[in-house]
């Protein structure tokens, strides 16, 4: 039998299909699923299209897949657009699934389906985790405007709200200034409104590339950026700690993760790790075992009854 794992993001998803002993038989990458980018026709014709096509490369049947998980981006967020991606996959998947966020695939990805927490922190941030016994629970995911704390959108703005107290006088001039108008070519002092409202319009992704101001700003010793990076970390330890007891953690547990604000390494992970310990969480703080559409694979294999063999790492990675 064969199991497929489907990770769904906002503008890309990735189907990896294994076989009884893991092993890789069809791996592609397609368009996004979200239904807010593509609709409920898309959604259709997307998965439709790369189940057929995983099928005929392996050279296999629809009916020899045991179990597909997929992760949606944006599922369980909208109780309107869970109905409609629940009856639009029940009419195409002819094979027992399972449908769920994508932060999920995060999670499975990340601890190897082993009890923990997996953290995400790109553009947006959420953090989502199971216990032994297959509690589950979530905490952030809000998006833009309400949460997302600690995500490169939310340090992007907080880098622009410094750069523009800095200019005003408010706060103490940095390096900070000169990197910002050197990365972005800032002539004159109110153009960073130009940019913000015009050139960017104000776009989520292209304002959360504005993290990376921050990040050479902070190395370059800025005490005010590395202060945004202290108080992103704080955000994303509430995330732990909150989940660490909604999930009644009593042993030692895994956090993983995983995004963009990472790659400033120990700008981020340094105060998240003094954190965990300062607070006394049992927890392992370790990037990810696995990527995410690993992760949906495995979870695939296991919620058709398989344990994972030890050496999982070893077989998905080759």
């Amino acid at each position: 039998m064969y199991y497929l794992g489907i990770d769904g993001g906002g503008t890309k998803t990735r189907y990896l299909l294994v076989n009884n002993k893991l092993e890789k038989v069809y791996d592609a990458e397609s368009s996004t699923i979200h239904i807010h980018q593509v609709g409920i026709d898309g959604l259709k014709n997307e998965i439709t299209t790369n189940i057929t096509t995983a099928c005929k490369k392996a050279n296999i049947n629809v009916k020899d897949i045991a179990f597909i998980f997929a992760g949606v981006p944006g599922y369980g967020e909208s109780q309107e657009d869970k109905i409609k991606i629940d009856e639009t996959i029940k009419e195409i998947i002819e094979v027992p699934y399972m449908i769920d966020n994508d932060a999920v695939n995060g999670w499975a990805a990340g601890t190897a389906c082993k009890p923990g927490i997996n953290i995400v922190a790109g553009t947006g941030s959420i953090a989502y985790g199971r216990n032994k016994y297959g509690k589950l629970a979530r905490c952030g995911g809000w998006g833009p405007g309400i949460g997302d704390e600690a995500s490169a959108y939310w340090i992007g703005i907080k880098t622009i709200n410094e750069y523009t107290k800095q200019k005003d006088g408010r706060n103490e001039k940095t390096v900070l200034v000169d990197i910002l108008e050197r990365e972005y070519n800032i002539d004159y002092d109110f153009e960073i409104v130009d940019i913000v409202f015009n050139k960017l319009k104000q776009d989520r992704t292209k304002l959360a590339a504005l993290s990376k101001v921050c990040f050479l700003a902070a190395e370059a010793g800025c005490p005010a950026s590395k202060k945004i990076f202290e108080e992103a970390a704080e955000n994303l330890f509430k995330h732990i700690k909150s989940l660490s007891k909604s999930l009644e953690f009593t042993d030692e547990f895994i956090v993983s993760y995983t995004g963009g604000v990472f790659k400033a390494g120990k700008h981020i992970l340094a105060p998240l790790s003094r954190m965990i310990e300062e607070a006394g969480l049992k927890c392992k703080l370790q990037e990810p075992e696995l990527e995410p559409w690993h992760g949906a694979a495995l979870l695939a294999y296991k919620l058709a009854g398989n344990e994972i063999p030890l050496n999982y790492k070893k077989i998905l990675e080759s």
